[in-house]
């Protein structure tokens, strides 16, 4: 006998900017012309090696791929990642869901960071409609054009929205690669399903970003390098 279900239709879910936040883009960002602290002789030669690896891998035409957590992005680092790949010294970037969270929430209105503890008391922690909606419309539209996490995120943000197809040409699709591509069939069903529950219309569905020269997502998109979302990563 299947156990009841927990109905998420019944959670009280607030607006965005609704939100206190923490950090504020335009005002907390880390440009990439300021001078560094000083740092102790032991960071200065991690550095320096770092450096010099990477140099090293970049003239041999090897990859070099940068994994980091949400505080990178949390912490205003933003711009250091894209001027990385901007100028071809890192050519893949991956982060965990808070990273990619951080750095949609700040493209869309330029501020994140919630007060964790305030709101883990309040039941409130991690659920807010825009952040929720828009970033797995933007998975389910990505999922069925063979897009992976990171890239379909950035592309939203890149293009400030997302095409949404006719329903019947998804069911159309569905039909037809069933059994040839079941994987792309499953996730055209699952974008009907999502269509339907929200009623969306047909066609470009605007989404501005006007903070997004900030994101790192928006940036890899637009230079067409990898950048990655690995949920519960780092």
């Amino acid at each position: 006998m299947p156990h009841p279900k927990f109905d998420r239709n019944k959670l009280e879910i607030k607006r965005l900017a609704d939100r206190k936040n923490k950090v504020y883009i335009e005002r907390d960002h880390v440009p990439v012309n300021r001078p560094p602290h000083a740092l102790t002789s032991s960071a200065r030669r991690l550095v320096d090696k770092t450096v010099a690896r990477i140099r090293s891998s970049r003239e041999k035409g090897r990859p070099v791929i940068l994994a980091f957590g949400a505080h990178t992005i949390k912490n205003g680092m933003g711009p250091t990642l894209i001027a990385l790949i901007a100028e071809g010294w890192v050519t893949h970037l991956a982060t965990n869901g808070a990273g990619i969270i951080h750095d949609w929430e700040f493209a869309y209105q330029g501020e994140s960071s919630e007060d964790v503890r305030e709101n883990v008391h309040l039941g409130q922690f991690g659920i807010w409609d825009d952040t929720g909606f828009y970033i797995n419309l933007a998975l389910v539209v990505g999922a069925y054009e063979g897009l992976g996490y990171g890239e379909s995120v950035g592309k939203m943000v890149h293009n400030e929205g997302v095409d949404i197809p006719d329903v019947s040409k998804l069911y159309n699709f569905a039909r037809e690669n069933m059994e040839t591509a079941p994987d792309r069939a499953a996730a055209t069903i699952d974008l009907a399903g999502v269509i339907n529950r929200f009623n969306l219309s047909p066609g470009f569905m605007k989404v501005p970003h006007p903070y997004k020269e900030y994101s790192v997502q928006g940036n890899a998109y637009k230079l067409s390098v990898p950048f990655t979302g690995h949920p519960m990563f780092g």
